[in-house]
């Protein structure tokens, strides 16, 4: 076996937060509380596979039966590779024909078409920005996180959005054109689908912004105007939407700037981060000056362990900087992994992470309960997936393999982190990532504002 990748992610409880943009391919999502996907992705590595498997069924069956984390119960008689994988694994497996699975990895890699937009439809506000996606077009026109649509304009007539179908029926008759989007306060935002690399990182002090722009995303960019005012002198905020793609060339560069601006303090948030590649974590948790040593453990059915090491980065946040977290019901997997390493190595303690624990507005205007969307708690994924490839074919599946264990030996498979162990709780109007109301509130916990 060669070409070993490994990914961390998951799935969320919030309202079907939307992507506008449509994609020829599928995208790896589970649908969890309500039928509801939100940021899904899961811990997963790539194996090649050699052998003489031609034919899709008896390969998947092979690999199911080596790798896959616990015995399964029935004799797999599906008469299809993809219906096996259905009815027999996990919701956190998948099967992949090959062109999937080349775009899957494309997508990965930060590679994305469209607006880089995803929303939900609040009643009695209107379609609020769940997601504007770092250097994508929505993001370069204007739109962010938590911005409100109320109308829009194409070819000299309007169209109001009472419901999500009226956005995506906008959208869809855009097409490749060109949207004029309506915020609540006026404001018109132009823009128009496109290629573009995504940016995973975006840091603000008091005064100034970073985030990352250009071919591949590797060019930091001030951003003046995103600056978070209500951040004390010294501060630093520091964002991180996935682990995927230069996500650490990028967390690399926003801590050379962290330095070089004299920043005492960080505020690392990790809401909505539904994980990715532990490589990248690895590299990340390098990026803190106190870790050194194992980043996590992956524990096999055969009872054997995989250890994997911090990465150490060429740029680290200090170890005499103060640490803290933000996480929400959406914060799952790598980002619950990265978690760990801080706490275990002493940068971050229990009492520094800040969860979402959602307004009971927000939980009466879905009718959801808070235990759905798992209010106040992180997601609680502690198991890993590898990708195995087939050599033949170059189709693939995605697997659990392994349990999940932090350098102090945690896991929150099942369960998450919650005021349980020591985490503060901070009251969320709803799960949106970025600067707004819940930031406020816990930037006055942390520093008593």
């Amino acid at each position: 076996m060669s070409g070993r990748e490994n990914e961390a992610g998951v799935a969320s409880g919030a309202p079907a937060a939307k992507n506008t943009v449509k994609k020829k391919v599928i995208t790896v999502t589970v649908c969890v509380l309500l039928g509801v996907a939100f940021l899904v992705l899961a811990f997963f590595g790539g194996y090649w596979v050699r052998g003489s498997f031609t034919d899709s069924l008896s390969w998947v069956k092979s690999v199911i039966e080596q790798y896959y984390y616990k015995e399964i119960e029935g004799d797999m008689d599906e008469v299809a590779a993809d219906a096996l994988v259905k009815e027999y694994l996990d919701i956190y497996s998948a099967y992949y024909t090959a062109e999937e699975y080349a775009a899957q990895q494309s997508a990965n890699a930060g590679n994305k078409s469209g607006f880089g937009l995803s929303c939900t439809y609040y009643p009695g506000r209107g379609i609020v920005v769940v997601n504007s996606v770092g250097n994508s077009p929505a993001y370069a026109a204007g739109l962010r996180n938590g911005d409100v649509i109320v109308s829009a304009e194409y070819e000299g007539k309007d169209y109001a959005f009472n419901s999500y179908e009226d956005f995506s029926s906008y959208t869809d008759l855009v097409g490749d054109g060109q949207a004029n989007f309506i915020l609540d306060d006026g404001t018109s935002i132009v823009c128009s689908r496109a290629e573009y690399a995504t940016s995973y990182v975006f840091m603000a002090t008091n005064d100034n912004a970073w985030t990352f722009t250009g071919n591949g995303a590797l060019t930091i960019t001030e951003s003046a105007q995103d600056a978070i005012s209500y951040l004390p002198d010294g501060a630093a905020y520091i964002s991180l939407s996935q682990f995927y793609g230069s996500a650490p060339r990028q967390f690399d560069m926003a801590a050379e700037v962290f330095n070089a601006e004299g920043c005492t303090s960080l505020i690392l948030d990790l809401r909505n981060d539904g994980g990715g590649y532990v490589s990248v974590m690895q590299k990340i948790a390098g990026c803190f000056e106190g870790c050194v040593g194992t980043a996590m453990e992956a524990r096999y059915k055969d009872g054997s362990v995989s250890r994997y090491d911090v990465e150490e980065s060429k740029n680290r946040i200090p170890s005499s900087a103060e640490v803290y977290i933000l996480a929400n019901s959406n914060t799952a997997s790598a980002s619950e992994a990265l978690t760990g390493v801080l706490v275990s190595y002493g940068v971050a303690d229990y009492g520094d992470i800040y969860i979402s624990e959602y307004s009971q507005e927000y939980l009466d205007t879905f009718g959801i309960t808070a235990e759905q969307v798992k209010s106040g708690k992180t997601y609680g994924k502690g198991i890993m997936q590898s990708t195995f490839v087939n050599p033949f074919t170059h189709e693939a599946l995605k697997l659990t393999t392994a349990q999940i264990y932090w350098p102090d030996g945690t896991t929150i498979h099942g369960r998450g982190l919650s005021a349980e162990d020591g985490c503060n709780t901070v009251e969320a109007p709803m799960p949106i990532s970025g600067d707004g109301e819940e930031l406020q509130a816990a930037v006055a916990a942390i520093y008593g504002n």
